[in-house]
């Protein structure tokens, strides 16, 4: 696939994002958080300067589409929350579920020839390429399904392979992240951010973001998110991570604040040259789901951002994979050490304790502000190039707050889920 190479993905299912005993927990001498102003990012002039890009079709009208469809038994209503999607066990559809009752998991609707997100409880979007086995050669259309079974909306029809994409809170405006050709830069292809907002037309927020042809790392992340009211835009892609950015406009992380898109934040440790092997990335981003706060890691550790450049230390040194924040905010569950021997901790946001749940654990989501679903996992018997060194065997629902622990029919970790 050009000049990109992509890790496994059965390591991307296992530290998943969109990504935490009965026993007792064990708590972790606690890290002080401390908050430090610093100084807002801007690019150099009122604009970047866009290199030239393929104008994207759009057509936000119902027209007849054969890639993505969506099938029902069920309509989800809010009695059916929360929602998730999750692959099936062939990995050949999406399953849309209800966890209202997580020991008892209910499939309302089956997905396929697409990648899906919610934009409401009861409307999907979805990317489908033209080209599964040439992407970034074929377009890419990026549309809106709803689970009543009407005809399918297309907002853009784009040259290239979207890795991202996200829509706001309200579903008026749609970003996505744009793998394409780019002679010329790199290895000869590039990244690019776009935005489109109501009936407009999508126009790029970052100029081409040249690749240069590096293999992929257990640390790298794509994560295109609106914040939970809408305000601003997150773009996480630490495959363009490299040479030193040309400005702020090519980091590899950027906070951009909506409706315009303007850029805001760029985290300083960005804005240098990548070292190729992860420790140089700043990554395993999550929103805070009651307000504009940002989480995220780079090599010293996890940190926060507040509007408008307000950076706290979180815990010095961490190291966290696919974190999930409850949906009161009070807590983040996380993933440590994937690859050697995976476990969750979920951390206390107020008093920064933090609980290691025990076992072979991974992919942590929160289902309630007191119910954490966690993969479990076992050491694989198949080993070698291409193959995880865990295996997901099942799942458990965990109630926080009595340590009890349910099996629950789910044997991938969420895509997404709603409500935010």
């Amino acid at each position: 696939m050009g000049g990109r190479a992509w890790p496994g993905i059965a390591i991307l299912i296992l530290v998943f994002a969109s990504a935490c005993t009965a026993n007792g927990p064990l708590v972790r001498a606690s890290a002080s958080p401390s908050a430090t102003a610093s100084p807002t990012v801007t690019p150099s002039g009122a604009e970047p300067t866009l290199e030239p890009s393929a104008s994207p079709i759009a057509e936000p009208t119902p027209v007849p589409q054969t890639g993505a469809s969506i099938t029902c038994t069920a309509t989800p209503t809010t009695a059916s929350n929360p929602l998730v999607l999750v692959s099936n066990p062939n990995h050949d559809q999406i399953l849309l579920n209800s966890l209202h009752d997580p020991a008892h998991a209910t499939t309302l609707c089956t997905l396929s020839g697409a990648g899906f997100r919610f934009i409401s409880g009861t409307e999907m979007g979805f990317a489908t390429s033209s080209s599964s086995n040439d992407p970034i050669n074929g377009t890419t259309t990026i549309g809106r399904l709803s689970v009543t079974g009407l005809m399918p909306v297309v907002d853009a029809v784009v040259q290239g392979e979207v890795m991202g994409f996200a829509w706001s809170p309200d579903g008026a405006s749609m970003a996505y992240l744009l793998y394409t050709a780019a002679p010329g830069l790199g290895s000869g292809d590039a990244n690019q951010l776009w935005l489109k907002s109501g009936a407009d037309q999508p126009h790029p927020l970052t100029p081409l973001i040249p690749l240069f042809g590096r293999g992929g790392s257990i640390s790298d992340q794509i994560y295109v998110r609106f914040s939970p009211d809408g305000k601003y835009l997150l773009m996480v892609d630490t495959y363009v991570d490299g040479p030193t950015p040309a400005s702020a406009d090519y980091a590899h992380f950027q906070v951009r604040a909506m409706p315009a898109g303007n850029l805001v934040w760029v985290p300083p440790g960005a804005l240098v040259a990548g070292d190729k092997i992860g420790s140089s990335f700043h990554t395993m981003a999550a929103w805070s789901r009651t307000s504009d706060r940002l989480y995220y890691r780079d090599a010293a550790g996890v940190h926060s951002w507040d509007p408008p450049a307000t950076v706290g230390t979180l815990a010095e040194g961490l190291i966290w994979y696919s974190p999930s924040v409850s949906p009161d905010g009070r807590y983040v569950a996380y993933t440590v050490s994937p690859d050697t021997g995976p476990h969750v901790e979920v951390r206390d946001l107020v008093t920064n304790t933090v609980r290691v749940l025990l076992g072979t654990r991974a992919a942590p989501f929160f289902v309630s502000s007191t119910t954490l679903v966690v993969g479990t996992y076992e050491a694989s018997t198949q080993q070698g190039l291409g193959y995880q060194p865990f295996a997901q065997t099942g799942s458990v629902a965990i109630d926080l707050t009595t340590h009890v622990e349910t099996p629950i029919p789910i044997l991938s970790a969420p895509i997404d889920y709603w409500p935010r």
